[in-house]
């Protein structure tokens, strides 16, 4: 049964839905990509050339910071909490000069996924825009060298298990993680997907200035609407895909998720895609005719649309090159 929910109550969990917040919005607009500073480059030895260090984080990702790092202290993980983040320059300015134009930014149709896939589509590796007024769209392309796509389904079936792995991943961002079925996403004797497909997990975590509570519903590609047999002629071996709902609305689905990836001699290749909002193109799922509705109840509007699509950018761009980073390590530790 559905919960009874609020503008409140859905603030605390929609991404970004920051209505009403002036002073977050003053905060975060033009946003932490514009303040990443490029005085302090990492040193990373690969295709995307000059990488630079995040500099900015709104206020609650500071204090999440110091919180996440007290969790971690105490856990056999603690050597492997890096706060030190950085992405990678061109990925930064790529997002700095506003939204994609119209005809970049495809609709959640099972069609433009499989546009994804097609090799002979082309599209920026950042962006962001809206789509229809109240559906924000990101999406990225992230190179991870050292990084194979058995040590990403490896990611996806061990860090759920305990917040403090969850928190490795994004430290100044991620606060909580449980998952339906724990033991079965620990049962070695099954298969990746047999582990985290139709095991939901409910997450906590900053979008920019405002806290995202939602439960992931990781699927098959299939059921999203992928060709299976294109994505496995295109040389994609793993998936972490899914359709997402407001924990106080659990049955109303508000954002398509893709995270596909494949094998490469530079590393892992991750496309991502993040449809958050509503749009005709989501009918596919049950109950999406009741999203618009509920995202008007609490105000997501086209400005907070926006907003919210250039905070999934910036959160994107951060935690999956962060992960890039810290993930070779932690497998060769506890994989």
């Amino acid at each position: 049964m559905t919960q009874s929910i609020s503008r409140r109550t859905l603030l605390r969990s929609a991404p970004a839905a920051i209505v009403g917040t002036t002073s977050a919005a003053l905060l975060t607009h033009p946003g932490v990509a514009q303040a990443i500073s490029a005085a302090e480059p990492a040193t990373r030895g690969d295709a995307y050339g000059d990488w630079s260090a995040v500099t900015y984080l709104p206020l609650q990702c500071q204090k999440q910071r110091i919180v996440n790092e007290q969790a971690v202290r105490t856990t056999p993980y603690a050597d492997f909490l890096d706060t030190d983040l950085s992405v990678p320059s061109a990925s930064a300015k790529a997002i700095q000069f506003g939204p994609l134009d119209p005809g970049e930014a495809p609709t959640p149709s099972a069609q433009n996924l499989n546009r994804l896939i097609d090799p002979s589509f082309k599209t920026k590796d950042n962006g962001y825009a809206v789509l229809g007024g109240q559906m924000a769209y990101a999406q990225s392309r992230i190179v991870m060298p050292g990084v194979t796509t058995d040590m990403f389904k490896w990611w996806f079936t061990w860090h759920p298990v305990e917040k403090e792995r969850y928190m490795l991943w994004f430290p100044q961002a991620h606060i909580d993680t449980s998952v339906a079925d724990p033991a079965r996403l620990k049962d070695t004797s099954l298969s990746y997907e047999k582990r985290l497909f139709n095991n939901p997990n409910r997450i906590q975590e900053w979008i920019g200035p405002s806290r995202l509570d939602a439960i992931i519903h990781f699927s098959e590609p299939a059921a999203l609407g992928f060709d299976a047999q294109a994505l496995a002629r295109e040389g994609f071996t793993a998936s972490a895909s899914a359709v997402c709902y407001a924990t106080p609305a659990p049955d109303i689905p508000f954002t398509l998720m893709v995270h596909i990836a494949r094998d490469t001699s530079a590393g892992m290749e991750l496309f991502s895609r993040y449809w958050i909002g509503a749009h005709a193109d989501m009918a596919r799922f049950a109950n999406a005719e009741k999203a618009p509705s509920m995202l008007q109840h609490i105000g997501f509007n086209e400005q907070v649309a926006e907003m919210t699509a250039y905070e999934m950018s910036v959160h994107d761009m951060t935690e999956f090159n962060h992960l890039a980073r810290i993930l070779p390590g932690i497998h060769h530790a506890f994989g």
